[in-house]
Order: C-alpha cells, then sequence, then structure tokens
C-alpha cells in the first residue's frame, strides 16, 4: 500500500511539474466589452410602418472575444505560431467559433506567414485611426457604411508580413476564394479573387499606412452566373503622438464603382465611387480620457444626396489597462439618400437607418481585458 501511495505521489509531482511547462506555450486570453446605450433612429411614423419611429434603449455586446494563442521555437530562428479568436454574445448568450481572426504560420528573421481567417492590411488602416473602435461612433458607420464594405476578413487568407526594415514594413494578403459557401469542394476557378496590402512606417510616435484592397469577381452558387465586378478601395491612416497625452488621427479613403448582378446574371445594381475622410483625437488627464473624432462620406459618384456626416465624442475612466469606464455619445447626419448609422461596427445590437434621417445614441460601457 505505502509503494502504491509512492507511485501515486511522484506521479502527481511529475504531472504538476510538466503541465506547466507544457501549458506555458498557450495563451487564454480575450475581452468583455458591454453597453447600455439609447438609440434614435430620427423617423417617425404609426407603429408598424416603414419608418415608424425607433427609440428607446437596448444592451449591446461588442465584440467581446475569447482566445487561445500560442507559440513556439521549433528550431533555432523559427517559430510556429497559432491562434484561435471567436466572438462571445455576453448580453444574449451564445457565440460562434473561429469568427475573428483564426491562423497557423510561421515566423522568423524572414517575417511571419499566416494561413486562416484574419484583418486585412487595408482594415487594419481603420483600426488604428479609429478613435471609437467598437463603440457608437466606429468608423465602420461612415467607412462601411451604406453599401461599402471594406472592413471585413478575407476566408481562405494568405498573408505575409516583412520584417520591420527602419520602421518600415510591407503587410500582404491573398484570398484565391473570398467566399462563404465553398462547401468540401475545393473551389478552382478564383471566381472571388481578392488582394490586399499595405506599406507601413512606425517611429517616434508616428504610424502611417497606405494600403489597398481588391474584392475580385464572383458567381452565384446556384447557377454560375456573375455576380458582381471588382471593387477597389484605397487608404491612407496616420496617428501621431504628440505627447503621452495627446493622439491625433487622420484617415482618407476612396473606393471605385462596382456592378452587382442577380443570380441569373443580369445587372441589379451599380454603385458609383466615394471619398471618406475623417479625423479624431484623444487626450489623457490622469485616468481620464476624452476623446473625439468627425467622418465624412461624400456623395457616390452619380447619385445626388447620398453622403453623411457622423461626430461622436466621449469621456473614459481607465484603472489600468484591465478595465475602462466611458461614456459617448455619436449622431451621423445622412443627407435625403443616405442610410448611414451611428451604431453598426463592432457591436452586436444594431438599428437600421432611414434615408434622410439623424441617427444618434448615448451609450454607457464597460471594456475588461482579461
Amino acid at each position: 500500500m505505502k509503494k502504491k501511495l509512492l507511485a501515486l505521489s511522484i506521479g502527481a509531482a511529475l504531472t504538476a511539474a510538466t503541465v506547466p511547462a507544457m501549458s506555458a506555450e498557450l495563451k487564454i486570453s480575450g475581452r468583455a466589452h458591454l453597453s447600455v446605450d439609447h438609440i434614435d433612429n430620427g423617423a417617425s411614423g404609426a407603429r408598424g410602418a416603414a419608418d415608424a419611429k425607433k427609440s428607446g434603449l437596448t444592451m449591446s455586446s461588442n465584440s467581446s472575444r475569447l482566445r487561445v494563442s500560442g507559440s513556439k521555437e521549433v528550431t533555432e530562428g523559427l517559430t510556429a505560431i497559432m491562434q484561435l479568436e471567436q466572438n462571445v454574445r455576453f448580453d444574449q448568450s451564445g457565440g460562434q467559433f473561429a469568427t475573428r481572426d483564426s491562423f497557423a504560420g510561421l515566423k522568423g528573421d524572414f517575417g511571419t506567414v499566416r494561413l486562416g481567417f484574419f484583418d486585412t492590411p487595408l482594415k487594419k488602416v481603420r483600426s488604428f485611426t479609429d478613435m471609437f473602435g467598437d463603440r457608437i461612433g466606429d468608423a465602420r458607420n461612415i467607412t462601411s457604411g451604406d453599401n461599402l464594405s471594406f472592413d471585413n476578413r478575407f476566408r481562405n487568407g494568405i498573408g505575409y508580413t516583412t520584417p520591420n526594415l527602419n520602421g518600415f514594413n510591407l503587410d500582404l494578403q491573398y484570398s484565391a476564394t473570398n467566399e462563404a459557401d465553398a462547401g468540401s469542394n475545393a473551389q478552382l476557378d478564383n471566381g472571388r479573387e481578392a488582394y490586399s496590402a499595405a506599406l507601413n512606417y512606425r517611429a517616434d510616435g508616428l504610424r502611417m499606412s497606405a494600403a489597398v484592397e481588391s474584392l475580385g469577381q464572383g458567381y452565384a452558387a446556384s447557377t454560375g452566373s456573375k455576380k458582381n465586378d471588382d471593387a477597389v478601395a484605397y487608404r491612407l491612416g496616420l496617428t501621431y503622438d504628440f505627447t503621452k497625452e495627446l493622439k491625433v488621427a487622420a484617415f482618407y479613403q476612396n473606393s471605385n464603382k462596382r456592378k452587382v448582378f442577380d443570380n441569373n446574371g443580369v445587372l441589379d445594381e451599380e454603385i458609383g465611387s466615394r471619398d471618406v475622410f475623417g479625423i479624431g483625437a484623444s487626450y489623457r488627464i490622469g485616468d481620464y480620457v476624452v476623446r473625439g473624432q468627425y467622418y465624412n462620406a461624400s456623395n457616390e459618384s452619380g447619385t445626388k444626396k447620398t453622403g453623411a456626416d457622423m461626430f461622436a465624442v466621449g469621456l473614459d475612466r481607465r484603472f489600468g489597462r484591465d478595465l475602462t469606464l466611458y461614456g459617448a455619445y455619436a449622431m451621423t447626419n445622412n443627407q435625403d439618400n443616405a442610410t448611414f448609422s451611428a451604431v453598426g461596427g463592432g457591436r452586436d445590437t444594431r438599428q437600421s437607418a432611414v434615408a434622410g434621417k439623424d441617427m444618434s445614441a448615448f451609450s454607457v460601457g464597460l471594456i475588461y481585458n482579461f
């Protein structure tokens, strides 16, 4: 009996010694971001009417996430990396697996290679210049609102990031088939090719990026008919830390004309080119951060009164890097034929805009990084 107890004790000690060594290469982290919001889409009308007023209190889980990441140096100068990240709905329960940046790859002196589903180089330009990411007033309300969509992740992504050279690096990504309905069969016609590339620079408080993205022609899964023509977007982004307290940001985007076809290959909609620009700033006073930003979308070429303006202001109370409490106000002013929101982009609870109506929202939120 004593021998068995001794063997069990030795086994337990060995297990306790080896588990930390094995798990040290894996990291579990994430974010819980929830807010209570009052949203008003500015419309009025009888209940049930198409333009019925929709104003009231709601709660939202905003890009809350759970992440498992790992890395291991497999040989000198070569490290294997992986990450699984999923959206978590704290407001309504549930979530979906690997819906956010999820990949495997290698990194070393040659740079970093990743395969999977992750933010494109173009999307990152908006991310680092956005003062209200995942909150009301998120820049995506304008940059990807009203028939624009250049803030997505590529499916079947192949990415390469060069090493840093005097502050510069290249970020490249390609997808041979950027479509959801691939099933179990390999899609070999490259019917929805997509490219994204960015030249980045960082030094002494300055961060700049110039990026381009092309979304190729797609096909309807049922008939094989042409779905849409190429769409291209260009972005320029800049942030600068004047001091440890003051940060400013500037953003510009141009997206080209594209055509949308129905499942029979018949032209259904034609979307013109549009310019978007934005500016923002944040200022830290002790444990508080005051922030604001303004974004403008021009008229779509060939269509009048399709532009919009959005502004947002907010105040954060930080408790270290782990916990932030905040309040924010955002408003989008739509021209007569525009339907830009103020509460989309990174939020799980949204509200549709009504053409020509202003949308506004107040928000009180909590962000806990773990």
